[in-house]
């Protein structure tokens, strides 16, 4: 999504959200009446600068996305927030409880599964890729939203998902970060 197409989501996504009575009781007057659940945009050395600390470019999604608002209030029910770009990193650095959970599951060596295939892939879906994400939320419901910089489509852009402790594991539902909002 470019940062017209982002402006054009999210304002129609904010009037939606502000339809909802408990997210417009919890959200400060000024969202109410600017019906506007972002905040100001990003600027360019903002970005930049957050991309320098993390090591690496942001997907073209997302990075436009910053373009637009810095943040984002709610997503719904499960995600209460998308993190201004100075606030995310890599999972290691924000949840070392998430980050051990990956881990052990990318080490994992249960005896008792039988489908050594499955059991792979649990290490890499739930390990690996777990292990190496960017958080872009804070924990809502016990959910957060992660992108895997080391599966990125054509177009660069990172696959993305959630882990809920209610799930509990991670689902990456999307090939970007814009599918994933479109999605919620």
């Amino acid at each position: 999504m470019d940062t017209a197409e982002w402006r054009k989501f999210l304002e129609k996504y904010s009037m939606e959200l502000l339809t909802d009575e408990d997210i417009a009781f919890e959200v400060p007057e000024e969202v109410n009446s600017s019906k506007w659940m972002g905040y100001l945009p990003a600027s360019v050395s903002q970005i930049l600068a957050a991309e320098q600390r993390i090591g690496t470019s942001l997907p073209p999604s997302l990075r436009n996305f910053y373009l637009v608002t810095n943040g984002w209030r709610t997503t719904g029910s499960c995600i209460y927030d998308i993190l201004p770009v100075e606030e995310i990193d890599w999972l290691q650095v924000c949840d070392d409880h998430l980050y051990k959970l990956a881990c052990e599951a990318e080490n994992n060596n249960n005896e008792e599964w039988t489908d050594l295939e499955g059991l792979a892939d649990y290490r890499y879906e739930q390990g690996t890729r777990v292990k190496r994400s960017l958080v872009i939320s804070s924990w809502g419901d016990a959910a957060v939203w992660l992108l895997d910089p080391g599966e990125q489509d054509a177009r660069g852009e990172w696959s993305a998902g959630r882990w809920a402790s209610w799930n509990p594991a991670m689902d990456w539902l999307t090939a970007s970060f814009a599918e994933l909002m479109l999605q919620e």
